[in-house]
């Protein structure tokens, strides 16, 4: 068994906190989700083995050897954002003096302690990056779907895979950081400070399999990037037969791998991915977030695949302003996958103290278990549905071109068939030319539901001419069909409006 640090929740410093740690992202409930067997309750009870208090010793930076960071003077004007600076940036490891600490750093928090920026203006605000993004799992289950659609010919994609992918946040650890900065520059609590996501938007992934040395190439990866980087984001890959067998059977062991490149100012940071069913984004042990709300529990429930076994109950907490950690070991307690053990803790406040930052449950996690491996690939099997994927046909009548002058046709296409889960509507656009005036590079996944005739897309055409002039469509287009042609009559309507 391999050793795992495992947050399952956190208790804050102020009463918004806990709530915000109270909401989860908002999540396609059509995704395939695994459940757990039924809970078994043992009723045997462990008992507590106090460790000693350890402060947590942070140095302050030393601003020659940090090149462009600022010092935060709260005296000043308090200057507007203007978004991070990838020149100013800090690694913890440089004002931490604490192995202790980062080590948890590393396993605890959603964020990574070794790559902070600074805002360009304002002094008290830095913009962190997620340490790696992982597959999400709930109560539910794995956030992962797996979709075989009719195969246009041998060797071509013809599977759809999506996954949800989440940093490994928990509510607090922001707090922690926050708490960290402020003891290093020597901040009040009153003095300003502020900690933000990166925007993550324009973001690009690649994945490459850890074994088997399967690469996908751009055009095969969808990404739906997020608002920021704490939220949840969508995956698809488009794979043929084979390549599914290989990732399916990556993700089961070694886990398949890449990065989610986010843009900075023109410098481009990789976020490490991983999509394994051993290292997922979520909950492992039901009942404990009820205890870091501050309740007594009588029971914890593994709600995970994996059998486990608790170790100790860890927390930062602030002690005059000054950062502490507390543990509190177990004797060793076995779960196994869906049972139910009797834990009687005090509330957390009782057995801790006040002023906690973050708590989280020390565990050994068998991650080797070949049994549950199997389980979980054969329920991720079962829940493999057909959906025909079609081609759109869409196609210039040559003469247009010379015709009206034009240069090339541009084709907006918009849908929310895009993917084989239909979600929210996707826009796509296609180009055509005298020389390449037909494509169908564009495939619809369409649900049987859908009736005899229904709305598949919208399109609007767009023209540029020789000249450089750019005539476009007043409005969208229905498109009911699979096959579009654009002749004299489509063309020559873009010419009785305005120039663009």
């Amino acid at each position: 068994m391999r050793k795992l640090l495992i947050i399952v929740f956190c208790i804050s410093l102020g009463a918004a906190a806990a709530r915000a740690g109270e909401q989860s992202p908002v999540v396609n409930k059509r995704l395939f989700q695994i459940n757990p067997k039924p809970a078994e309750t043992d009723r045997s009870a462990p008992s507590l083995q106090y460790q000693p208090v350890t402060a947590v010793r942070i140095q302050k930076p030393v601003f020659k050897n940090l090149k462009n960071l600022r010092p935060i003077i709260p005296e000043e004007a308090v200057e507007q954002p203007q978004g991070p600076d990838p020149s100013a940036a800090l690694d913890l490891s440089d004002i931490i003096d604490d192995p202790a600490l980062l080590a948890d750093l590393g396993v605890v928090c959603g964020w990574d302690s070794h790559l902070l920026f600074q805002d360009k203006a304002a002094a008290h605000v830095f913009y962190y990056i997620p340490r790696a993004f992982l597959l999400k799992r709930d109560a539910d289950g794995y956030r992962f779907n797996v979709q075989y659609n009719s195969q246009a010919e041998a060797g071509q994609p013809s599977v759809m895979i999506t996954a949800e992918l989440q940093a490994p946040h928990q509510t607090g650890d922001i707090h922690l950081l926050k708490s960290i900065l402020r003891q290093a520059f020597d901040l009040k609590p009153t003095d300003p400070l502020s900690v933000k996501a990166l925007p993550g938007l324009g973001a690009t992934a690649d994945l490459q399999a850890l074994s088997t040395g399967l690469t996908l190439p751009p055009e095969r990866i969808h990404l739906e990037p997020p608002g920021h980087l704490k939220q949840v984001f969508r995956l698809t890959l488009s794979l043929t037969q084979d390549e599914t067998e290989e990732v399916l059977a990556q993700i089961a062991h070694g886990g398949l791998v890449g990065r989610l490149n986010v843009v900075v100012e023109q410098v481009r940071i990789p976020v490490p991915i991983r999509i394994q069913y051993t290292r997922f984004a979520g909950p492992r042990l039901k009942g404990f977030d009820q205890w870091a709300r501050g309740n007594p529990i009588a029971s914890l429930e593994n709600v995970t695949h994996f059998p486990m076994a608790l170790a100790a109950v860890n927390a930062y907490r602030l002690e005059n302003g000054r950062l502490e950690r507390l543990s509190k070991k177990l004797k060793p307690v076995q779960i196994d996958p869906g049972a139910e053990k009797s834990l009687k803790l005090p509330a957390a406040e009782a057995l801790l103290g006040d002023n906690l930052m973050v708590a989280w449950m020390d565990l050994d996690f068998d991650s080797n278990c070949a049994p549950c491996l199997e389980t979980i690939d054969q329920n991720i099997r079962k829940g493999v549905a057909l959906a025909p994927g079609s081609l759109i046909h869409l196609e210039a009548i040559p003469g247009v071109f010379d015709q009206f002058s034009v240069y090339k046709l541009i084709v907006h296409v918009q849908s929310p068939y895009f993917t084989a889960r239909a979600s929210a509507v996707q826009k796509k656009e296609i180009t055509l030319t005298a020389d390449d005036n037909i494509n169908e590079n564009l495939m619809l996944y369409i649900p049987a539901d859908k009736g005899g005739d229904p709305l598949l897309y919208k399109y609007r055409l767009e023209a540029v001419t020789q000249a450089g002039q750019t005539r476009m469509a007043p409005q969208w287009e229905d498109g009911r069909k699979l096959t579009q042609f654009f002749g004299s009559s489509q063309v020559e309507a873009l010419f009785n409006g305005p120039i663009q």
